[in-house]
């Protein structure tokens, strides 16, 4: 059963947590509250920052744990997180007192009995919606770090592109925006041409399906970068420069695996100027210019962190 489907986390001693006080456990709570999905660990295993806070690693709607205060006093705490964050997960407490002679199964079975108590006194609030933050995936999967590696090309002019890899980071702010930053290589054969430059950005991911493991955005960037192109003749004539871009485009994510994603972009650039080389002389002239508008596509894979 994926963790994430638990309706109850139930942390025991090591001692309890198999053999007749974990059977007998579980058969009372699903006596009382019928198949519900149940998971009992070890409390020794199960450390509260694995089920509890803004980076846990757990789901469950609710965690009960039960602690041996004397050797026949337990006491069982219920914690619900099924709440907002300005409304904190609600913690209930009982305590149990057994007489010597009773058996393991007796205790397991009178526990599971407080236990289904305690549920049904829960508030209704606490029995609706997702849990706050039982390691589920965060709400906007895209609003954690993330660094990619895209194989990218820009068309510098018409029917010549420049290619080369492209290294992303991006940081999420709130909801579906975050902010980016990249570094680039690109290199065209036909002219020559090289391009190695930088840009920050801002993407805003409009659609996206629950927790956000998919998702389709637009964005703004600005670019820096040096760019520099040789003609092909034989008087090494070469131009370069440095240029500025500003870029709006659109961008996906596809989760392909856990933290993996396959991430596309696709830009339209317009640089701050334009660039110019002249080879040769008189009828063996020939002009090579680097066009100010230019689209651009990237494709790759991200690693969120």
């Amino acid at each position: 059963m994926p963790i994430a489907s638990l309706f109850l986390l139930v942390l025991l001693p090591p001692a309890d947590a198999t053999g007749d006080v974990a059977v007998a456990f579980e058969a009372s709570l699903r006596h009382e509250l019928g198949d519900v999905s149940v998971a009992l660990a070890p409390d020794t295993l199960v450390t509260p920052a694995m089920w509890q806070g803004e980076h846990a690693q757990m789901h469950a709607r609710f965690v009960a744990h039960i602690v041996w205060e004397e050797k026949d006093r337990a006491i069982i705490e219920l914690v619900s997180l099924a709440s907002t964050p300005a409304k904190p997960g609600v913690r209930t407490t009982r305590k149990l007192l057994f007489a010597p002679q009773d058996s393991r199964s007796e205790r397991g079975r009178s526990i599971g009995l407080v236990v289904a108590e305690l549920l049904r006194e829960s508030p209704p609030s606490t029995w609706m919606g997702p849990p706050l933050s039982l390691a589920s995936p965060p709400a906007d999967r895209l609003s954690q770090v993330a660094i990619g590696g895209l194989f990218a090309m820009e068309r510098i002019r018409s029917g010549n592109w420049a290619m080369g890899p492209e290294l992303t980071y991006g940081f999420g702010l709130v909801g579906g925006l975050r902010l980016e930053a990249s570094g680039r290589a690109l290199f065209g054969s036909l002219d020559q041409y090289t391009e190695v430059g930088g840009g920050v950005g801002v993407a805003w991911s409009f659609l996206g399906s629950e927790h956000a493991p998919h998702a389709l955005g637009i964005g703004i960037e600005g670019d820096g970068f040096r760019e520099s192109l040789a003609g092909a003749s034989d008087n090494g004539s070469n131009a370069s420069q440095w240029n500025a871009a500003l870029g709006a485009g659109v961008s996906g994510r596809l989760t392909a695996w856990r933290w993996l994603r396959l991430t596309g972009r696709f830009d339209m650039r317009a640089t701050a100027s334009g660039m110019t080389l002249t080879v040769g002389e008189d009828a063996n002239r020939t002009t090579y210019s680097v066009s100010r508008w230019r689209p651009a596509v990237a494709l790759g894979l991200e690693l969120a962190l």
